[in-house]
């Protein structure tokens, strides 16, 4: 028996550093594989103007993930054309330095007037894509600062690292306003070029059908049709999904047969609606009353300000599982947000409302007195705020990455492809992993195939953007389908992902006590995290232990 005790002691700290490696090995994979850390220095690379493909890289749509794709395609095709539909983006008060001046709407984009945040590692890309990012971000009153949400749950702040990386604080209409004038800098960018109308079809290539030869483009303030020839086809034009009807109008995504996990074209996109409602009030402050809010000396000089995360309880899973924040964004904005999901609790409508609504929330500790003295200070402005009411459309994804007979020449980002649950902040972070499954696509196939694409180029491209993005959908589905409200995917439960949802809830709750826990919630929403790093051996172990012990 003693013999026996001392070979299982021996065994143990073996078992455990097999373990340990087996854990880094696979997070290095999946770091290069899904989080795209190691492509990010790449978007500094591009071709030679006399290697670029022949022909024209369309757009169709101009917004966030339209920009990056027009920014990627810059660096391989001779030409880049934007076709966007609504006018005022192409003139000047679409691109002007002080972006989150609201003097114009974006009617197809939900959030343009409601709260928005990017992640540090959309950061990280527009620093390899933009050499002059920090001078225009200077410019458009953007700051850069060490990158802290203050995030706690139920009131109980999550640790953090000493050393926090850098991020940007910046809303919907300022950071599409500001990438834009980036994109469109002629001096910089010389071959991109912007056209107001809608494409409204594509045309197969006469004499190669599986490719696309041509765009229809409709100029929507003469009605006059044009055709553009087009060497790439990117459908960027968001929850509208159009490219989806082109394929159809033309018989791609159809086959006799469908081996393995491949789709017909209708059977791609599916959803889940969690019956999600946001509440944004954006406040213009000046500098005067700015300096007598009732903030913390820590808080002062930094944009965000609070951001509260309700425990996943059996009670707050009933009422909706809410969140509230309060941050400062570009230029003089601040934002008070709540959202919930579920319709058994109230949008808050007024900043009367917004305090009942915080004072209900289920806080372990309390939310601090200022807090509330913030948002009656808040109320001496109320009458000049923006109040943006959201009901979240279903979460959709179209598994392009599962279609057959799609054209080689015809991609799809952002929206276009699939949504998330817009509290993660992760829509930047996507639309940039989609811009760099692209980069990483095209320049595989310049050593393949040279100034061409190759006939396989939509499915490399669709499978290297699952890679990098598909994970994400995971994660959105697996944390949502713990709302009662939600209605699942046709044919799942609710039940699926219980697990991982319980694990993930203690490691949030274990995040206000452990450093590693909180190191790993920090990396997660900046972007940076591995889909394994929650389940280093050290943090299973103490989950468990704390979920025993209680």
């Amino acid at each position: 028996m003693p013999s026996l005790l001392l070979k299982s002691l021996v065994a143990i700290p073996a078992v455990y550093s097999t373990l340990l490696l087996a854990w880094h090995l696979l997070r290095r994979h999946l770091l290069a594989k899904n989080i795209g850390t190691c492509s990010l220095p790449s978007l500094q690379t591009g071709r030679h103007p006399s290697q670029k493909i022949e022909g024209t890289a369309v757009i169709c749509g101009g917004s966030i993930a339209g920009l990056l794709a027009a920014r990627i395609c810059h660096e391989h095709f001779e030409r880049v054309v934007i076709v966007e539909p609504e006018p005022w983006v192409a003139s000047e008060e679409g691109r002007k330095v002080d972006g989150w001046v609201l003097t114009s709407q974006r009617s197809r984009v939900m959030q343009y007037a409601s709260f928005h945040g990017c992640q540090v590692y959309f950061l990280a890309g527009m620093r390899h894509l933009f050499p002059n990012l920090e001078e225009e971000c200077y410019r458009s009153n953007i700051k850069i600062q060490s990158h802290n949400l203050r995030f706690n749950l139920s009131g109980s702040m999550w640790r953090t690292p000493s050393a926090l990386r850098e991020g940007m604080y910046v809303g919907r209409a300022g950071i599409e306003t500001f990438l834009r004038r980036l994109v469109l800098d002629r001096d910089t960018y010389p071959n991109i070029e912007f056209i107001t109308g809608t494409v409204t079809d594509v045309l197969p290539d006469p004499t190669n059908p599986s490719r696309l030869s041509k765009v229809i483009v409709r100029k929507d303030s003469s009605g006059a049709v044009h055709e553009f020839p087009a060497a790439l086809v990117a459908d960027c034009t968001g929850p509208a999904r159009v490219g989806l009807k082109w394929l159809a109008r033309h018989g791609y995504g159809s086959s006799t047969s469908y081996p393995g996990a491949t789709l017909p074209l209708d059977q791609l996109k599916i959803s889940f609606d969690q019956k999600l409602r946001y509440s944004s009030m954006l406040f213009r402050i000046s500098p005067e009353f700015h300096n007598c809010l009732p903030l913390p000396a820590d808080l002062k000089d930094m944009k965000p300000i609070y951001t509260f995360i309700e425990d996943a309880t059996g009670e707050t899973l009933a009422k909706g599982r809410a969140t509230f924040i309060l941050m400062r964004a570009d230029g003089d904005q601040l934002v008070a947000f709540a959202g919930h999901y579920g319709t058994a609790r109230p949008q808050p409508k007024s900043l009367r409302e917004l305090k009942e609504y915080a004072r209900d929330l289920y806080a372990v500790t309390p939310i601090p007195d200022w807090v509330f003295k913030l948002l009656d200070m808040l109320e001496e402005i109320e009458d000049s705020a923006i109040v943006s009411l959201v009901k979240v459309p279903p979460t959709t994804y179209v598994r392009y990455h599962r279609a057959t007979n799609l054209p080689s020449n015809f991609v799809a980002l952002g929206d276009s492809v699939m949504t998330v649950n817009p509290v993660f902040g992760e829509g930047c972070t996507k639309a940039l992993r989609c811009a760099i499954a692209l980069h990483t696509v095209l320049l595989r196939a310049q050593a393949t195939s040279g100034r061409t694409l190759p006939a396989t180029f939509a499915t490399d491209f669709f499978a290297e953007e699952h890679a990098k993005t598909g994970w994400l959908w995971e994660n959105t589905r697996v944390m949502d389908y713990g709302a009662p409200s939600t209605e699942p995917i046709a044919g799942e439960s609710l039940q699926s992902g219980a697990f991982l949802r319980w694990y993930a809830n203690w490691l949030q709750r274990l995040a206000a006590t452990d450093g590693h826990a909180g190191l790993v919630m920090y990396e997660l929403t900046c972007g940076f995290a591995s889909p394994i790093d929650g389940f280093h051996p050290s943090l299973i172990l103490k989950i468990l232990w704390r979920a025993v012990a209680g």
